[in-house]
């Protein structure tokens, strides 16, 4: 409440604090009690909390903290029993709740933010253009204006995008915080912050977004943001189980299974957009130079989508590091941006003389100064704000500019600073670190090799102890001095310590360079042990910035160990650029090591990593796609039979079938098989028969992958467990994959019937699963099923439910699939050149990945319509087309089918060429005869019968007609069975 005597209010740079117009005498702990009261207003502070935060070198007692709430009472005038401001929630702690002031920007005093503590990023050190504790922001008033003037469109409704961009040490991150402070307390905002890292940041997918989540998540209201997550974004809380339970972890995951890059981006944004229908929402995303190519890519969608939200974005970055040479995504990303208007810049200069001058007057008020010495540090410094902070810091601390008289004055001429001061910013830095004291410098040097954020617990030196350690961290943070408090960190082994940053990025680069080449691999190696022990079994969470100090500790072995890890995280994210370069420098790392077992399995699971990361980028036809798979696949035989071997044959024996080259696919499923029968473990087991039945299948090897398939529905359905949650199936539950092709494959062998149940079982199984991708498989390949049989409705249900989940979750291959099937569906209803066209379009994309599975059925499709619009010839080439793509890749399965359709389409084009399209009808009744495939069989002898009949034949027509017909038991009503039976009863009438 501005303007309250009673309110409380804190002076961080004095350590003092102030009760209305009266300064309290508070002891140094007292005031530290209070202080963490204060900013914490209305929330209850356990006891633990305070003996964390406040005692932290020091083991006390209930005691010690009973003495200073008493202390505080008095000091305040309050009473335990009607309490005004420190309220005692009973053997659990206190709460602060009396007024304090709210903050403004030039207000020397910090009192309680009205953005929640997790939202908000901690002050740096006295900047002009940061939100200290002395708040002096000078020469930025039109980028207030224009930041105050965005966030008023943000408020009606229209979001905004706006980059804040400059020159390390500009104020970037100043001017932001201030604007926060100042919209924070004036309006009823939701503030994330996150923060790019410069050294693991680019590998981490949406790293500074998912802080900025989780932070949202931990504040007051935080329950809101998990509810708007769980309804639109589950793929997102997956990434963030700390703000779950485990039961929620659970479902919020088979939530997300079966997800896509595009969906997941497509779940945020609209989840941000439900927030702001509550409160607007700012987001401040930091140092984006620094940034994964993902959380770009994601900005990019948030800036394009036109429906109303109340979202502010605020991104900050360094113009020359994501310049043109640099190659950087954001440059590509912005300016594709701003093309368009969807998205601002504010660009920030250096300061003027002027500003220097306003500074000066801000900082030091009534100040004796004289008044060149604002034209002497402002040529000095060039204006960068950093630079001129720092310079007055260290005049302050040389004694040259001090208080006397109630006035700060200079100690000799101004003009004589330029030629005492050092020349550059990173000299001035240097020269602050001299005058810690040696253990001071110890502890920040260990920090600098943990980043420019750390626990205490890391910045340890040797031969000092942790607490003593974390006391100077706190020491220095207090002051001001380098570095700033802003949190505490908790990890697994229950390690908890202070969290800190250096103020400025540089601070930390300074420091790190004083480390003598040769000792920095040893400081990496125990930053990474310290860090590797206290994550335990969780260390995986963290594999991205443990992979980096295993790297510099030239520790190869286990840096490509956390990059395999950090890889297959990028691909559960769907970051797929980001899995890729995990995947290529954790290689890079194998190849200091020698010919060891370990290099080959390592090597193994990173290529497998690699590839799918290509292939999602690149497609299945790129050559370093099949490059990778090559490599892993003749690594396999290095490795020998075990248990990391299922995902890894899993997914090159995916890769295989569906480029289509299917001898291949057939020798990693036997080895699979080999490998599983061995082990004796069920789960192996069905992905050795599922790999094996589909690959028979494409084969045109109808009776071995019908056992395959079958034993794999009867293991899925032994499991007893949703086969979703086994971790090598996260593309297709592998019941649903064998009970789909299973269907498939007792059609072909001329069981209409049974395959049509075992099609209805594939989708009840694919339906009662919480699982997209699989679900849309099973409908599209049951789509197909009813497309053999010419059950139109059937078709066009199956691929309007298949589409819904292709289109929401962005499954490219699946669509491809979708536009050839409608299509047909399209042409069979009339609209022939239209639903040409599209299967047309979805065979192109298909072939574009380089999928290869489909294509001769697709093929025959097309020449199918081709006939429809009396265009033999083209249907002819659609045909040679499809049974060169069967030859090269040994899909066989649709092969007699396309021999039948040479046969219809060669009569099509020349009705006299009788011989030559009886020839392609024999071919295809011998393929089919051969591969026991009596669907195909029965429509060839069809085709073939009628031609004979036609000729006259009609009594060998008759015979090979029956003959075929005969032998089903089932399925009578169905078009092929429909027509071959009418067929025959004209050719008994003719016979007579």
């Amino acid at each position: 409440m501005p303007g309250d005597p009673r309110a409380v209010r804190i002076e961080i740079a004095n350590e003092w604090a102030w009760c209305g117009a009266q300064r309290l005498r508070l002891t140094p702990r007292t005031f530290a009690v209070l202080r963490h009261l204060v900013e914490h207003q209305g929330r209850l502070i356990t006891k633990e909390e305070l003996f964390t935060t406040v005692w932290r070198d020091a083991i006390v007692s209930d005691a010690a903290l009973a003495s200073c709430i008493r202390d505080l009472r008095k000091a305040l005038g309050d009473s335990s029993s009607a309490p005004r401001y420190i309220q005692t929630v009973h053997r659990r702690g206190f709460r602060f709740i009396g007024p304090i002031p709210s903050p403004t920007v030039a207000t020397s005093t910090l009192g309680a933010s009205p953005v929640p503590r997790e939202s908000r990023i901690p002050s740096p050190s006295s900047s002009p253009c940061s939100s200290s504790a002395t708040r002096t922001l000078v020469g930025r008033e039109d980028e207030l204006a224009g930041l105050r003037a965005r966030l008023a469109k943000a408020l009606s409704g229209q979001r905004q995008l706006v980059f804040v961009t400059g020159e390390p040490g500009i104020g970037k991150t100043a001017l932001v915080e201030t604007f926060l402070t100042e919209v924070g307390a004036a309006s009823a905002l939701r503030i994330g912050c996150g923060q790019c890292v410069e050294q693991y940041g680019a590998g981490e997918a949406y790293l500074p977004v998912l802080e900025a989540l989780g932070r949202l998540g931990r504040a007051a209201g935080g329950k809101r943001l998990v509810q708007t997550l769980k309804q639109h974004a589950p793929t997102w809380l997956v990434e963030l189980p700390g703000l779950l339970s485990d039961r929620d972890v659970e479902a919020v995951q088979r939530r997300a299974q079966g997800a896509t890059r595009d969906r997941m981006r497509r779940e945020l944004v609209e989840a941000l957009d439900a927030l702001t229908q509550e409160a607007p929402l700012v987001l401040l995303l930091e140092d984006l130079h620094w940034s994964d190519s993902a959380t770009i890519d994601l900005l990019g969608m948030l800036a394009r989508r036109r429906e109303v939200s109340r979202l502010m974005v605020l991104g900050t970055y360094r113009p020359a590091d994501v310049a043109a040479e640099t190659a950087h995504p954001l440059r590509r990303v912005k300016e594709g941006l701003q093309l368009h208007g969807h998205c601002d810049e504010i660009p920030l200069e250096f300061l003027t003389a002027a500003d220097v001058s306003q500074y000066l007057s801000r900082r030091f008020p009534g100040h004796g100064l004289p008044p060149e010495l604002a034209l002497v540090l402002h040529r000095t410094t060039d204006g960068n704000p950093l630079f001129l902070v720092n310079t007055i810091d260290d005049l302050i601390g040389q004694g040259q500019l001090h208080p006397a008289d109630g006035q700060w004055r200079l100690s000799g001429p101004a003009a004589d600073i330029a030629s005492r001061a050092p020349e550059t910013l990173w000299q001035l830095v240097e020269k602050q670190v001299e005058r810690l004291t040696p253990e001071e410098q110890a502890v920040l040097v260990a920090a600098s090799v943990a980043g420019t954020e750390f626990s205490a617990a890391v910045a340890v030196p040797v031969g000092i102890d942790p607490q003593r350690a974390e006391l100077r961290c706190e020491t220095l943070a207090r002051h001001g001095r380098l570095i700033r408090r802003i949190g505490i960190a908790e990890w697994p082994d229950g390690t908890v310590a202070g969290r800190y940053a250096f103020i400025h990025a540089l601070y930390q680069q300074v420091l790190y360079g004083r480390i003598p080449i040769g000792e920095r691999a040893g400081l990496h190696l125990r930053t990474a042990d310290r860090l590797e022990r206290g994550y335990g079994e969780r260390a995986g969470e963290i594999a991205g910035e443990l992979a980096v100090h295993f790297e510099h500790a030239r520790s190869f072995g286990r840096a490509a160990r956390y990059r395999r890890r950090a890889g297959e995280h990028a691909l559960r994210q769907h970051a797929y650029r980001e899995a890729a370069d995990h995947a290529t420098r954790g290689l890079d790392s194998l190849r200091a090591l020698g010919d060891a077992r370990e290099r080959t399995q390592q090597e193994l699971a990173l290529q497998v990593t690699l590839g799918s990361a290509l292939t999602a980028t690149q497609g299945y036809a790129a050559p370093e796609v099949a490059h990778t798979y090559a490599r892993a696949w003749e690594l396999c035989a290095r490795v020998g039979d075990t248990p990391q071997l299922l995902p890894v044959l899993l997914g090159v024996g995916r890769f295989y079938v569906v480029r289509g080259e299917f001898q291949t696919a057939r020798d990693v499923g036997t080895h699979l098989l080999t490998f599983a029968e061995a082990a004796r473990d069920p789960v192996m087991l069905l992905a050795a028969h599922n790999a094996l039945g589909v690959v028979s299948l494409y084969a045109g090897d109808f009776e071995a992958a019908l056992q395959h398939l079958e034993r794999g529905v009867a293991l899925s359905h032994a499991s007893g467990q949703s086969p979703t949650r086994s971790h090598p199936f996260r593309l297709v539950p592998p019941g649903v994959t064998c009970a789909i092709h299973a269907a498939w494959t007792r059609w072909l062998l001329g069981y209409p019937d049974q395959a049509a149940a075992r099609t209805r079982d594939a989708l009840a199984l694919a339906r009662s699963l919480d699982h997209p991708f699989g679900r849309s498989y099973a409908c599209h390949l049951a789509a197909g099923f009813h497309q053999w049989r010419r059950e139109h409705q059937a078709m066009q249900d199956l691929e309007d439910e298949a589409l819904a989940h292709d289109t929401e979750h962005g499954f490219g291959l699946l669509l491809a699939v979708g536009l050839i099937q409608r299509g047909w569906l399209l042409a069979e209803g009339g609209q022939t050149e239209a639903g040409l066209a599209r299967m047309q379009e979805g065979l192109a994309r298909h072939r574009e990945i380089g999928a290869a599975v489909l294509v001769p059925a697709a093929l025959a499709l097309v020449a199918e319509t081709q006939q429809k619009l009396g265009r033999p010839a083209e249907g002819l080439a659609a045909v040679a087309d499809g049974l060169t793509a069967a030859q090269q890749s040994g899909q066989h399965y649709w092969e007699a089918e396309l021999h039948r359709l040479s046969g219809a389409l060669t009569l099509q084009a020349d009705p006299s060429a009788t011989e030559a399209a009886e020839s392609h009808f024999l071919r295809a009744l011998e393929i089919a005869g051969r591969q026991r495939a009596r669907s195909l069989e029965l429509r060839a002898a069809t085709s073939l019968g009628r031609l004979w009949a036609a000729r006259g034949n009609v009594t060998e027509a008759l015979a090979l007609l029956s003959g075929v017909y005969d032998w089903f038991t089932e399925g009578f009503d169905t078009a092929d069975l429909t027509e071959a039976r009418s067929l025959l009863e004209e050719l008994r009438e003719r016979a007579g």
